[in-house]
């Protein structure tokens, strides 16, 4: 391999490229409910091996571990539900609102841009109509991959289980298709691509429920209606970066509008998101999450970008900690080191070697 050209090399390099993508795409129904099951395997074997350390046999642990994990998501998912259900007895009242809002709007327009209710509405119906096209088309895709993940959802607690109980038989594969001298470096890389996750994933759940928090206080301060849902749906909609925030603001402005007599409650409602993602960015992310995944903002604007084209929405959020976990690896063998510092922080860099130590290496490749 190393005797061969460089275009031999570049060209293996783009079949395996394209052939890792096609897998990507064509086995996503499959794919998808697997790494959920991994990551999440990563976040309750804290939790089973708790339950080790006490005695329990390790397949009781992990039963247990799953458990808990059901409880808090069911107790969690019903009470989204509960506040859903507050919202949709009043969805009466915020039509009506919504109506008067628009008759309002209407009239402001027509007295001061000379522009007919009848034009106005026309060019709504057109938007409205399109809107309604591209976005029946978007949900479609939406509901389509979220009901082959639910359709899978079954399968993830078994996925988590066995992933867990054949942990120690995974290690041991890992080391027989590994040279001898090999063995303690690819089980510590592994090590740590297990802990990049696991870390990741338990700090960006605190981070949300403390997005959470901050957000419904904020706008219970503001007197905002459902306060407590649109806050918890701002901090859920974090979790696609950039994007999610924009959109997460949208919902509280939006209620304001239409609940409040004045408009300095709904601007009021985007300044504290606007807040509240400024204390997550320099504050609450930088030491809930950390450093876990290290990765510079165009690596993760890439990462997303790329995993909405193949998973939609949910391999957006996937794709993060997936690709800090194949920054461990990358860093971990020296052929794949550059190509780890390219999709990590400048700081690296920084720490390794100075400015001048960076030249000099230039010139020692160039000679």
């Amino acid at each position: 391999m190393t005797n061969q050209p460089a275009y031999v090399k570049t060209a293996s390099y783009l079949i395996i490229f394209f052939l890792t993508v096609t897998i990507l795409i064509l086995g996503k129904q499959f794919l998808i409910p697997l790494v959920l099951a991994i990551l999440l395997s990563f976040l309750l074997l804290p939790v089973s091996s708790f339950f080790e350390r006490r005695g329990v046999h390790r397949g009781i642990a992990i039963v247990l571990s799953l458990i808990v994990a059901l409880i808090i998501l069911g107790g969690f998912l019903y009470f989204i539900y509960f506040q859903i259900m507050m919202f949709a007895d009043d969805g009466p009242l915020l039509k009506e609102k919504l109506t008067e809002k628009i008759t309002e709007l209407q009239k402001y327009i027509s007295s001061h841009y000379k522009v007919s209710k009848w034009e106005q509405n026309k060019w709504l119906k057109e938007q409205t109509d399109g809107m309604v096209d591209s976005g029946g088309k978007y949900l479609s895709s939406i509901f389509s991959v979220t009901g082959s993940i639910l359709a899978a959802f079954a399968l993830i607690p078994i996925y988590i289980f066995f992933m867990t109980l054949y942990r120690d038989k995974i290690k041991l594969f890992m080391c027989k298709i590994t040279p001898n001298e090999k063995d303690s470096h690819i089980l510590e890389v592994a090590r740590k691509t297990a802990s990049v996750s696991q870390k990741y994933i338990r700090g960006l759940l605190i981070d949300i429920a403390l997005l959470s928090v901050l957000n419904s206080i904020g706008f219970l301060l503001l007197g905002i209606d459902y306060a407590i849902l649109l806050g918890i749906l701002a901090a859920i909609l974090n979790l696609v970066p950039y994007i999610g925030v924009l959109v997460g603001s949208i919902f509280p402005f939006m209620i304001a509008l239409l609940t409040k007599d004045s408009t300095s409650a709904a601007f009021g409602a985007i300044g504290v998101c606007v807040v509240v993602q400024f204390l997550d960015n320099n504050f609450l992310t930088p030491k809930i999450v950390g450093s876990s995944v290290s990765i510079n903002p165009l690596a993760t604007l890439i990462a997303i970008i790329v995993g909405g084209l193949i998973w939609g929405i949910v391999g957006m959020m996937l794709f993060i900690p997936l690709l800090g976990m194949m920054k461990v690896i990358l860093d971990s063998f020296p052929k794949s080191q550059p190509f780890g510092y390219l999709i990590g922080e400048e700081s690296e860099m920084k720490s390794m070697m100075s400015f001048k130590k960076i030249q000099d290496l230039i010139i020692i490749k160039k000679r």
